[in-house]
């Protein structure tokens, strides 16, 4: 049996999605332009040494210049890497190196599956976790396109005890007045960042 939960959740991406395609590019650099400022500018990015980052693609917060800060601040990057069915978050070597990753079925660049990689979860792990996501609300929760990749990778963090600073980029347009539909298992990033705001979830 479908839960309502699931079929609420499946509907609210149709719109989303809806929303976030009629988006011009000029909307969506200028507004990544103003979200990755305040990220620059947090303590959370300051402080942090090895960073995963998410290759965005379209209708998400543009991440390239995030990446390219990271090496000229001499931090440790890491990004996705899916299967199908997990996560890992794999380090890359240079921005050059990320320059480089060719595209996966989505379009998005990524490291190939067969490529050998420094992974984070086995090398000390991570301290700050730039997350995209769908939409999300002003309590702070968010929807993801379904895979339940991050909600995943957070759980295994906290059971190694290995917990990472969460920080998610929206659009404005990710972000909905109503609450969003949301499971047990779902997990609210530490902050959400958006053009105009931050937003500190309520738990």
């Amino acid at each position: 049996m479908v839960s309502n939960v699931k079929v609420l959740k499946t509907e609210v991406r149709k719109q989303l999605r809806k929303s976030l395609g009629l988006l011009s590019e000029e909307v969506v650099v200028r507004e990544s332009q103003q979200v990755v400022a305040q990220l620059l500018d947090l303590n959370a990015f300051k402080d942090s040494k090895r960073v995963s980052v998410y290759i965005n693609m379209s209708g998400e917060i543009k991440t390239q210049e995030i990446i390219r800060q990271l090496f000229l601040q001499g931090k440790e990057c890491f990004v996705p890497r899916c299967d199908g069915t997990r996560m890992e978050m794999l380090r890359l070597n240079s921005y050059e190196d990320y320059l480089s990753l060719p595209l996966n079925k989505w379009k998005i660049p990524e490291p190939k599956l067969d490529e050998v990689r420094e992974d984070a979860f086995e090398t000390g792990g991570l301290d700050l976790i730039i997350m995209p996501g769908l939409g999300f609300d002003l309590s702070g929760s968010r929807i993801g396109h379904g895979k339940g990749y991050y909600d995943r990778y957070l759980e295994s963090c906290a059971n190694s005890g290995k917990i990472p600073s969460t920080v998610a980029l929206a659009l404005s347009a990710q972000i909905v007045e109503d609450n969003l539909p949301v499971d047990h298992f779902d997990r609210k990033p530490d902050l959400i960042i958006t053009p105009q705001r931050i937003i500190y979830p309520k738990h």
